[in-house]
């Protein structure tokens, strides 16, 4: 199956998530950029069918696990229509006792990422599902616990949204985020929704295929994918360095011109008469990614997605 078969077969990209990540700094952020839906387990209430000392029950026993559910109350109201809600039920949880008596071994050795796939059937047929629960999201401590150096032994397999969970941090996420400050989820948020994103974010999973086998991937391609990642977005900056803003260059290189289609329409004259140099290396740019020479097709738009994020987010 082609990559453009694939991507007609789904229109959006569903993530689902476990009860305990909305507790890190930085929650979120990377995610509502890198998928179109967050489905996020969220602690039951009356509203579901429990009585009023069930429901506080059930608020203690979250608060007693750690996975304060003050904050994933405020943090599900900053993602807006981002966010589809699954309370979790005693039916729930014995869905996911279920899964794990059941599950491989992997997943029964990762009891959050087990309760991620059991809201996989909550997604619609139009979207393709991601369980986005990772113990991993910086490269550093992806590298550090797979000893990938030692190469003694095959690379241990890692599912493939663990590359996602690791580019997201490593290229989205504010340094030292305060686990309390919501205005980059805000912005995130808002990037998000604009026209085009959508568009680009496939092509940003379509790119990442690259470094994935039967929805598995390992540290070091997470690494070399990471490494391609940062040479393309360095090459999108030092092509529009000499502009001192990206004012005039949004007109061509905006979010509604992200995809892979639409940069190969970008005529490279128009470009050169229309802003000097550096929109004119800016198209050179674009017209060697589109050459079988030129970076991956796909890698541009990708690129483009994550350039504009960190513009908005400002992040260097």
């Amino acid at each position: 199956m082609s990559q453009e078969d694939e991507r007609l077969e789904w229109s959006e990209l569903w993530a689902t998530f476990s009860v305990k990540d909305h507790t890190r700094p930085g929650a979120f952020i990377a995610e509502v950029l890198l998928y179109d839906k967050l489905v996020i387990p969220v602690v039951p209430t009356q509203a579901d069918g429990l009585s009023a000392d069930e429901a506080k029950k059930e608020w203690d026993r979250w608060k007693t696990a750690s996975w304060d559910p003050a904050r994933q109350t405020q943090v599900c109201a900053l993602l807006k229509d981002r966010v589809e809600t699954i309370p979790w039920t005693a039916e729930r949880q014995i869905e996911w006792r279920q899964a794990m008596a059941g599950g491989f071994l992997a997943a029964r050795d990762n009891g959050y990422f087990q309760s991620g796939s059991v809201l996989q059937r909550f997604a619609p047929a139009l979207a393709r599902t991601v369980v986005a629960v990772s113990q991993y999201t910086k490269l550093v401590d992806l590298e550090r616990e797979s000893g990938i150096r030692r190469r003694r032994e095959p690379l241990a397999s890692l599912p493939d949204s663990a590359l996602l969970a690791v580019l997201g941090f490593e290229f989205l996420v504010p340094e030292e985020p305060d686990q309390d400050d919501f205005r980059f989820l805000e912005e995130a948020v808002e990037v998000a929704s604009e026209i085009g994103y959508r568009e680009a974010r496939r092509d940003l999973f379509s790119w990442q295929k690259k470094f994935v086998r039967a929805e598995q991937t390992d540290a070091l391609s997470i690494r070399r994918a990471i490494e391609e990642m940062k040479d393309l977005v360095l090459a999108l900056r030092k092509a529009t360095r000499k502009e001192r803003t990206w004012n005039r260059a949004r007109r061509f290189f905006s979010f509604l011109g992200a995809s892979s289609k639409g940069m190969a329409l970008i005529p490279h004259a128009a470009l050169a008469a229309s802003a000097g140099g550096a929109i004119a290396a800016l198209g050179s740019f674009v017209t060697d990614a589109n050459t079988a020479s030129g970076p991956n097709r796909l890698g541009l738009p990708a690129a483009t997605l994550i350039a504009s994020a960190q513009e908005r987010l400002g992040i260097e």
